[in-house]
């Protein structure tokens, strides 16, 4: 018996490969991550505060810092 998977798997990859994106490119350039992270921080209360709710975009945005924190 198989269980649905809820998460949207397109949006979890995205998240994925752009933090591991900004995670290399870290290394070359220290401080980009710092930088990454604000801006994804500033876009999801942009979105958040927009008037149409857009639910997987913000989701996808909180998985990528979520995948950024983690080492």
């Amino acid at each position: 018996m198989s269980k649905e998977n809820p998460v949207n798997q397109t949006h979890l990859i995205i998240a994925a490969i752009t933090a591991s994106f900004a995670k290399a490119l870290d290394k070359h350039n220290p401080g980009f991550k710092q930088d990454f992270m604000e801006e994804l921080e500033s876009k999801y209360y942009e979105i958040r505060e927009a008037e149409l709710q857009h639910i997987q975009a913000m989701e996808t945005l909180q998985w990528t810092k979520e995948f950024l924190n983690s080492d």
